[in-house]
Formats: structure tokens, sequence, C-alpha cells
């Protein structure tokens, strides 16, 4: 179950304000210059670990807004620390969420980024929330894909608590480097369940990151590991208290993901670090390991913005392919923007919303999550693979009912974490669109959302408290966005921004 893996491989992109601003900060800051060879030789009986880390990287394989991506970060790290993935000195970590993004991804379910993957030379991941997206059949059938472990050492199986060894997932792994045994330990996040669709982990417990550390440590220890280092999906302050309250186990490395932040600091005689998203950035560090004992003689860490080096010609070949299949599949033309609607901006929000009303009109109203929107939609023609982009997450819309009242209390509850179609406040209180009518507080109406707000993802349980017996109309929630946008048959001479701003009204 958990494999020593050899370091002699097979195979040789926070808001999108801040993201900016960070990488061009990041671009700024002057840097200390490396060595581009791990230096050990001068202290007798040490090596030096360098570890290159990301997270979050949700399938931005091409590059996040158009910056560098996955072949330029690879070429980056060989110019900048002189990376080769047969160097056994060298391990590149993953934070977890690696491929639930832009359709050059989500379309082909995490195939396209485990091959980038693959050729970057990762050496294991931590299991993020959203490689459960596509159902536990996919997930299984997607790590089995990859040349590197995904681990989660909090994972259980109901009701016995085995480890889910059935779906490729490990508990940690070993790495042989020039004879120093690393020991890797995975966490995947507490709210999993909230943060996928529910159905797809219901089978699972996760159980506390302190408690499954001090669990596996001691095993990981008897297995032969001198060095322990955790990858976790933890946002920044739960990887700080993980690690404070862990310090007798001496781990001497934890890496974390999520909440699409980043960080680069010591907790104890731990260091911690989070690369960021969308491989815009990237996190690295240099330990100086004595051999005999496994202690930590000199550690160096940053962040840095992927500016992006020399193209590496393997990367690119393989983003191209998959480019050109996706271009093939989802690249032919369906409409025309003349401005960009930007990522979970009103404009876009009413675009999804108000045409499930017009594709499904038996219902009254309709609201979504702005989480569930992961992009932009770019001016110039619009295809399904831009949707796709847009809407990443393989949802159902359910038709239930609520009453006014209801509705109301939900909206307030929950604020600007959602959209509604079909609705509009006035003053006080909610009317109808586009009639005007007021919502009347004791009166049904049919509401659609999708299955994973139903179900409970994100917090949402009170939806299906309000009607237990929600209708699952089988429509994609993609699919009446796609269908209005072709029967508006724009062009760039009569584009989709006007009918858009009407929606609703």
């Amino acid at each position: 179950m958990n494999t020593a893996y050899s370091r002699h491989k097979r195979h040789i992109r926070i808001s999108t304000f801040m993201l900016l601003l960070l990488s061009v900060l990041l671009a700024a800051c002057t840097v200390p210059e490396l060595s581009a060879t791990p230096q050990s030789e001068s202290i007798p009986n040490t090596i030096t670990l360098t570890i290159l880390y990301t997270d979050d990287e949700h399938g931005w394989m091409e590059g996040w807004n158009q910056g560098p991506g996955a072949a330029e970060l690879l070429g980056l790290w060989q110019a900048q620390f002189g990376y080769d993935p047969a160097d056994p000195r060298f391990l590149v970590l993953s934070g977890g969420d690696n491929w639930t993004g832009p359709a050059i991804s989500t379309w082909f379910k995490g195939e396209s980024m485990v091959e980038v993957m693959n050729a970057m030379g990762y050496d294991a991941s931590a299991v993020g929330n959203h490689e459960f997206d596509f159902g536990l059949e996919n997930m299984q059938h997607t790590v089995s894909l990859a040349d590197f472990p995904y681990l989660a050492a909090n994972m259980r199986t109901k009701p016995h608590e085995q480890l889910p060894a059935n779906l490729g997932i490990q508990p940690y792994t070993l790495i042989d480097v020039n004879g120093l045994r690393v020991g890797i330990i995975g966490l995947a996040n507490l709210r999993t369940p909230q943060v996928t669709n529910p159905a797809n982990v219901q089978a699972f417990d996760f159980t506390p990151y302190v408690e499954a550390l001090q669990q596996t440590v001691p095993q990981v220890r008897d297995a032969g590991a001198d060095v322990v280092m955790v990858v976790g999906h933890l946002c920044n302050q739960e990887l700080r208290h993980t690690a404070l309250k862990t310090q007798d186990l001496d781990i001497v490395l934890f890496g974390g993901g999520h909440c699409h932040e980043t960080l680069a600091e010591r907790a104890g005689d731990a260091v911690l670090i989070t690369g960021g998203p969308y491989l815009a950035t990237y996190a690295w560090a240099k330990l100086t390991v004595n051999t005999a004992t496994g202690e930590v003689l000199r550690a160096e860490y940053d962040v840095e913005a992927n500016r992006g080096g020399a193209t590496d010609p393997k990367v690119a070949e393989i983003v191209a392919r998959w480019r050109a299949e996706t271009e093939a599949t989802l690249g032919e033309p369906i409409g025309y923007l003349a401005q960009t609607l930007p990522e979970r901006s009103e404009p876009i929000l009413r675009l999804i919303t108000e045409t499930w009303l017009l594709g499904y009109p038996n219902a009254d109203v309709a609201i979504t999550n702005r989480g569930g929107v992961r992009d932009a939609l770019r001016a110039g023609p619009v295809t399904i693979a831009d949707i796709i982009s847009v809407m990443p997450f393989d949802n159902v819309l359910i038709d239930m009912t609520m009453t006014g009242a209801q509705i109301e209390a939900f909206m307030q509850a929950q604020g600007k974490k959602i959209f509604a179609g079909g609705i509009q406040q006035n003053g006080d209180s909610w009317v109808l669109n586009p009639t005007g009518e007021p919502l009347r507080r004791d009166a049904v109406y049919h509401v659609l959302v999708n299955d994973y707000m139903y179900a409970g993802g994100g917090s949402y349980q009170k939806l299906a408290e309000y009607d237990p017996q929600g209708y699952d109309t089988g429509i994609d929630w993609r699919q009446p966005v796609i269908d209005w946008i072709l029967a508006q048959k724009s062009t760039p001479e009569q584009p989709l921004d006007e009918a858009i701003r009407a929606l609703g009204k």
C-alpha cells in the first residue's frame, strides 16, 4: 500500500486582482541568487533537498490570465534551480486540486493535467476536494494515470474506517534520495464534503489533521523514513495550527493549499509553504539535511511568481496536443461577445440564472452559487469550451419548491455567496422578474438550483430541508446557457452584449 517511489522517474494559475498584484510584487522582489546545483558537498554527511511546490493548479497548464504556463514554469525551474526530474535531490510536490478548471482540463476530467504533471516530474500530491468532482470511478481512473501517488492519511471509508486503497489513494509514500529516506504524508481537507459534491464523498470520513499525523508519523518512521514532510490541502491558518500542534513529531516541512493563498515561513522548526493557485506562483524550499540523523541543518524558502523561463518542449507538446483536441471537440463558435463578462460578475451570473429559467419555464426562480463560476467569458468568439471554463463542474439542475418566506430567508442568510435570477430586491422586499409582482411569503414557488447546492455542498444544507423531494431534471447546468447563446445567432456586428443586458427585464 505504501509504495516506496524511486527518484529515477519515468518522465524526464486568490482573486484576479490580488493574484495579479502578487505576481507583480513577487517578480519585483530581489531574491537571493541560488546555485544551479543543490550544494551539500561543503558540509560532510549532508544532502540538500530542493522542494518545488505548487497547489490549486486547477488545470491551468496553458497559463492563467494569458501568463506563463506549465511549460514555462518548468523552464524557469530548470534555469533557476538547475532542476532535473532525474536528480533525486529535487522533490516536486502539490497541495491538491490539480484538474477542475478550464476546458482543456475539465472536459477530459483531469487526464490532460495529470499527463502534464507527469512530464514535469511531480513526486506526490495531496488529495484536494476537487479531485472528487467527476465521481469516484473517474477519480480512480485518473489517479491510476499518475506517475506519482495521491496522498490522504485522514481519509477513511465508512463504516470500517479503512484506507481508500481501492481508489489508489495512499496515506503516505517513501522516496529514496541517495540513501536518505523521505516520508511524505498527505492530508485531505476536513471540509471536503462541503466543498465538492457531497454525493461523491458520502462513503468517507475525514478525520482531524493532528490525530491523523499522530497515527501516521510513527508508521512512516517504522517504515524507514529519516525525514518526514506533509502535503495538505489546508488553508494557511489550518497549516500553522497543525504544525504547532505536532512539533513533537519532528515534521520538517508542511505544504498547504485550498484557500488560494501563498506562504513561506517557519512554525517552530518546521518550514511552511503554500504556492498559490493556477501555476501563477509557486513556493520552494532548500533543506540541508544531516544524512546520519535526519536533522535539518539549514533551511531556505520563498514564494515567487511564475515569470516563465524557456519553454520546455516536451510539456509544450503535451499542452498543444490537448489544446488541439479541445478545439476539435469544443472549439466551434456558438456566439460573439463585444465586451468581457468578468468572473463572478452580475452580468455573467444573470446570463446563467436567467437562461436556466428560459430553458426550464416551469421554474419561477433560479439560484446559483458564485463559487461555481470559475472564469470570465471573454470578448470575441464564444465556444462551448469557454462555457465549460466558466462552469467547470459537472452539475445538473434540481427543481425544488420553496415558499416566498424561505426564499427571502435563504437569500438574506447567504448574501453575496449566491445570485438569483427571476427575482430582484426592491427596497426591503423582493419582486418577481419581469412582472414586478411582489414575492408572496406564503406562496410556493419552483426554484432551480444546481445539485451541488441541493446536496449540501458549500454549507447549503438548508435547501434539501426545505424540499426533501426535489426533482432531478437531468439537465446539465451549462446546457440552457449554450442553447440560449446559440438561439441569439450573434455576430461581431450584432454581439450578445445587449441581449444579456436585457435578460430578466
